[in-house]
């Protein structure tokens, strides 16, 4: 374990030495879209992809609509692919996608799940799918939580481990789609969504709070060189790599792992402003800290 300022003990899955890549575990992203009206996400998965593997998972496989997957994994190169299925108009095929990814990642030890995703209809029937399932852990992002305040809870069946990091925006949709009473402070609305859904809850502001609704803590370490597209898509990738390395145990550790990614993306974030400001951080420049940033608390 390791203290960090503020906040209590770190805890760094195993890294033995004997391990291969099977030791660490894979992770599943999902995410990516094009839509009708002709935009195009396909940045954010291969992001949270990148991230994960950064964080030290033996694998990732990334799921993204048909046609975006060649691009995607040009953008993550030592991710393997699995196409998810598009109608005539992009819409995403759920049925045949959740087959698709039942047959390719059900090895997997957690899922990022709706980063650049869309909101749809498709994607709605996705994200009910697997979150009503209680077999391996999520990490619901951006789309995927726009997803979730988007469905009818009647409909809703959580079962499966969830972490949920929404910002600041998607914390305001959550919190009126499961009428979570909203204080203003951002420790007990992060509290109260956790209670609500069940949830390991890591919301994001001008500080990082995480909380299982019993626990909270909060980060102030990261700057406001975090303020730029595809910063949230490295934490969730982060969070859900750290989740796969703790293998057999992943369920016991969401909090920690939670608490780990906010912590070691917040110290990536400061490592590249020391180098080059705080202004015009490209997301990317944070992958190549992360391993740094691991070495540094693994050596105390």
């Amino acid at each position: 374990m390791l203290q960090s300022q503020g906040m209590t003990s770190l805890v760094l899955p195993p890294r033995p030495e004997d391990g291969h890549k099977g030791t660490f575990g894979s992770v599943c992203v999902i995410g990516g879209c094009k839509s009708e009206d002709g935009l195009v996400m396909l940045g954010a998965p291969s992001l949270a992809a990148n991230a994960a593997l950064r964080s030290g998972c033996g694998q990732v496989v990334l799921a993204t609509p048909q046609p975006l997957l060649a691009h995607a994994l040009s953008l993550a190169p030592t991710a393997t692919g699995v196409e998810l299925p598009v109608d005539d108009v992009s819409r995403l095929m759920p049925s045949q996608s959740i087959t698709l990814l039942d047959q390719h990642c059900g090895s997997c030890r957690a899922i990022a799940l709706g980063m650049g995703f869309g909101q749809g209809w498709s994607q709605q029937q996705i994200v009910t799918t697997l979150i009503a399932r209680e077999d391996r852990p999520i990490v619901l992002d951006a789309d995927g939580l726009n997803a979730l305040a988007s469905i009818e809870q009647g409909a809703l069946d959580i079962h499966a481990p969830l972490v949920m990091t929404p910002h600041v925006g998607e914390f305001a949709r959550l919190a009126s789609a499961f009428n979570v009473n909203v204080t203003g402070t951002i420790e007990d609305d992060a509290a109260a969504l956790a209670q609500t859904c069940g949830a390991i809850v890591v919301l994001k502001s001008h500080a990082t709070v995480i909380s299982n609704g019993i626990q909270t803590e909060r980060c102030d370490q990261g700057g406001v060189e975090l303020a730029t597209g595809g910063s949230g898509d490295v934490l969730a990738g982060l969070i859900a790599g750290l989740i796969a390395q703790y293998g057999v145990q992943a369920n016991d550790h969401l909090f920690d792992a939670a608490l780990l990614g906010v912590h070691i993306h917040a110290l990536a974030g400061k490592a590249v402003a020391e180098h080059q400001g705080n202004t015009g951080m490209l997301a990317t420049d944070l992958l190549g800290e992360i391993p740094k940033t691991i070495s540094k608390l693994r050596k105390g």
